[in-house]
């Protein structure tokens, strides 16, 4: 095992997601940079270990490595979560400029718009963050498996070959269903356009999901999971309390 990679493998994870040249790296494998490559092979490593402490199962081993990234990840979920229910409180402002000065006077609708951010702490984009870094975690497990044969021929209870697309299309389905609820539970009290992006996305997950490593399906599906009852926590259940 490569020395002290485990550690460095999930520590590294969280680091690299944010950086833009990540994107370059999948692009061009072989221009990546050392930490990318570092993180690949970290989290190739940290899911063998696991894989061979329950006796093969690497599927085991994957939940299990969803759920480390998932809870080193909380952090930033919460600050968007946070943000979310601020965009949400501000909506009546924003829409009072939008119906002010957005076909009269476009340049100061922006203006105006990103003022009310700036004096409200809001950052507009903070809500794509989760997301990204769930794209760019995927990319890097991808590549994990793909480079390690451990792991792309290796089965989840046996049965699931994890390097290959699912034939059962269990998992496409169970990842669009669970993407369903997590935006569905996301979007509460949004402006209704932004509702078709709750029918779109799992549609787009469920085809993607098809051609797909079951391995990243089943991620996306456990990853979907958490995200649901991590939010009936901090949203949902905080809400209903409150009303």
């Amino acid at each position: 095992m490569r020395k002290g990679s485990i550690v460095f493998g999930l520590g590294s994870l969280i680091w690299v997601s944010m950086a833009v040249p990540a994107f370059a790296a999948t692009a061009h494998p072989a221009a990546s940079t050392p930490i990318w490559d570092q993180a690949i092979n970290g989290l190739s490593d940290v899911i063998n270990f696991f894989g061979r402490t329950f006796n093969g199962d690497y599927g085991l081993a994957l939940l299990l490595v969803t759920f480390l990234i998932r809870m080193l990840t909380v952090p930033l979920m919460l600050r968007s979560l946070r943000n979310t229910k601020k965009m949400q409180l501000l909506q009546p402002q924003l829409t009072e400029i939008k119906n002010k000065y957005a076909k009269s006077d476009p340049k100061r609708y922006q203006e105006e718009m990103m003022g009310l951010y700036k004096s409200e702490g809001v950052n507009p984009v903070a809500g794509c963050m989760p997301m990204l870094l769930q794209l760019v975690i995927l990319t890097i497990l991808y590549r994990s498996i793909y480079t390690d044969p451990a792991l792309i021929h290796s089965k989840f209870l046996g049965i699931l070959a994890l390097g290959k697309p699912d034939p059962t299309f269990i998992l496409p389905v169970l990842a669009a269903v669970t993407s369903f609820f997590q935006q569905k539970m996301s979007m509460v009290q949004l402006d209704p356009s932004q509702r078709m992006i709750m029918y779109i996305f799992p549609v787009m997950i469920f085809f993607m999901s098809l051609k797909a490593f079951a391995a990243l399906a089943l991620y996306w599906v456990f990853s979907n999971i958490f995200t649901i009852v991590q939010m009936y926590f901090t949203r949902v259940r905080p809400s209903k309390s409150g009303a």
